[in-house]
């Protein structure tokens, strides 16, 4: 019977690609388990420690590491070329920049690796990078891996199965899946983020990870992990590091392209920028036919174009609707609009600099606070409607349009919103538009302690403020301008580091998405609150 580690290694590996080292492999994982469940028993405190079944986990994801490592994969050495070339150092918080660059099994490469997934296995723990049994760990895998990897042969069915070509962008598909779904950089990740994001394991919701998702790898998605790792021109490596930005809308199909019994590509129409897409099938039962209407996602390769997730099927969408799509698209989905539609960009990013402007001209500061929802709402229908009151005939066109009895926009706000009285914070972010933060009394009392005598609630505050996807980097960096970086970096149980170095690796590790390239959106933010996820108990392990 085979242990637990052996059946984890065996579900991750891929079907059809064998190299000389993988049969060792199972035996070197199921040995490993064992040594790190003899470790926690010498742990100094209870936090690291895990349950039994997780440590076969652990230790499968070590020994995958270490393939990658033996073998150069590329993906370990993408993540670090990357964290280099932001930080100075190739594993933040654990190395320094002066120090010697890591090789091999090194420990602290070990240590950098348990630190980020560690939130996999216990989502309650706030973990030191520096915890003194986590190091412990670290240097007892370190000195095990590197004694029995020494008689691995260097030849991996993954190396071979990267090493296969890329002429079609369903070849890179493929291995972006393997990458971001089954590979040990992101599989727990990728756990994760259905948790986080309620969702099913399905196809949109797998397409939405490996293509969009930034993750805690400084902000890597597994298109930017994968680019690094293939053996591309630098011209395909861009290519696939655009593929966050997929092309969604709807696509009246013109023609086929039929060739020896197949369909080879489809041309389609942009229904909202109105340009043409050469789509490659190559199938033989093609369900796209001329004059249907596809709403679907597509995304780059070679001068070509390739669905990415699912699709929908229009049979009868009469082409009168088209202008109709193209308003309601560009107005209820402009961020995704925006992507194919340049000029309609530029303008959006216009308007929003002339908001901030406007903001900063009436209350004197880009960041302002209210007492409550009440009160904010009250003061911001006060200074649009007299923005309106600067240009009669253009609100009143727009209020003809859009059915408004007043000269000013409504306001539609949640209950919780409104009656929130805890403090909301109003930032005015030149690129990304108006953002507002439930809970900012606590924030900013947190904030202005610069990391000393934090209580759990204003640890709390300031975690959720990091870790919440919808926050940007520029409110987070606005508060450390005035209040400095302090409180951060004791949030996060970093103490060797310069707060200022280390809010910017954390904000590459929490807000990745924000260093890619963005549109202007609207952001109401609500902090972790105690009676939330943190009602578990969140334990801080230093």
């Amino acid at each position: 019977m085979r242990s637990a580690a052996k059946q984890t290694l065996s579900s991750t590996r891929l079907s059809g690609y064998t190299g000389r080292g993988d049969k060792y492999l199972g035996d070197i994982a199921q040995d490993l388990r064992r040594v790190l469940w003899k470790t926690q028993n010498t742990f100094a405190h209870g936090t690291c420690r895990l349950r039994d079944i997780a440590w076969s986990e652990v230790a499968v994801l070590l020994v995958e590491w270490a393939e990658d490592v033996h073998n150069d994969l590329g993906l370990w050495r993408t993540v670090e070329a990357y964290q280099r070339q932001c930080f100075g150092t190739a594993l933040p918080f654990i190395a320094g920049p002066a120090d010697a660059e890591p090789q091999g099994f090194d420990a602290r490469r070990i240590q950098y690796l348990l630190w980020n997934l560690w939130i996999c296995f216990n989502r309650e723990l706030v973990l030191s990078p520096t915890h003194q049994d986590l190091k412990r760990l670290a240097e007892v895998a370190s000195r095990f891996l590197d004694e029995r990897f020494a008689r691995v042969p260097r030849d991996s069915g993954l190396k071979r199965f990267l090493a296969t070509p890329n002429d079609y962008g369903w070849d890179v598909k493929r291995k972006l899946f393997w990458a971001g779904i089954s590979s040990y950089l992101f599989r727990f990740l990728f756990f994760k983020y259905l948790d986080d994001e309620k969702r099913d394991p399905d196809i949109a919701a797998k397409d939405d990870f490996v293509c969009a998702h930034c993750t805690e790898w400084a902000g890597l998605g597994a298109i930017d992990v994968l680019a690094g790792a293939l053996d591309l021109p630098e011209r395909d490596r861009a290519t696939l590091r655009s593929w966050y930005e997929r092309h969604r809308s709807f696509f009246r199909v013109l023609s086929r392209h039929e060739e020896g019994g197949e369909v080879k590509t489809i041309t389609a129409r942009n229904l909202v920028n109105g340009c043409p897409y050469t789509i490659r099938m190559n199938v033989g039962q093609c369900p796209f036919l001329p004059g249907m209407v596809v709403y679907g996602a597509l995304t780059p390769w070679r001068d070509e174009w390739y669905w990415s997730g699912a699709q929908e099927t229009f049979e009868n969408l009469p082409e009168h609707e088209e202008a109709n799509i193209r308003k309601e698209m560009l107005e209820t989905a402009s961020a995704m609009a925006y992507r194919y539609c340049p000029d309609e960009a530029q303008q959006g990013r216009e308007l929003i600099r002339e908001l901030h402007a406007k903001f900063v001209a009436y209350y004197g500061s880009d960041l302002v606070s209210f007492p409550d929802g009440l009160a904010l709402t009250a003061a911001e229908q006060k200074r649009m409607q007299g923005e309106w009151a600067e240009k009669p005939e253009q609100a009143a066109r727009i209020m003809a349009e859009r059915g408004f009895d007043q000269a000013g926009p409504r306001m539609k706000l949640s209950p919780e919103f409104l009656n929130h009285d805890q403090g909301i914070g109003a930032f005015s972010n030149p690129e990304e538009g108006e953002e507002f933060m439930l809970g900012f009394n606590r924030l900013v009392s947190a904030f202005r302690k610069r990391g000393r005598e934090l209580t759990e609630n204003e640890l709390h505050a300031v975690r959720g403020f990091i870790v919440n996807a919808a926050s940007s980097p520029a409110f987070v960096r606005r508060l450390a301008y005035e209040h400095g970086a302090e409180t951060i970096a004791e949030t996060f149980l970093v103490r060797d580091w310069p707060p200022e170095a280390t809010l910017e690796v954390l904000l590459r590790r929490h807000k990745g998405r924000f260093f890619r390239k963005r549109y202007p959106s609207l952001s109401l933010l609500q902090p972790i609150h105690p009676s939330a996820e943190t009602q578990k108990g969140q334990v801080y392990a230093r």
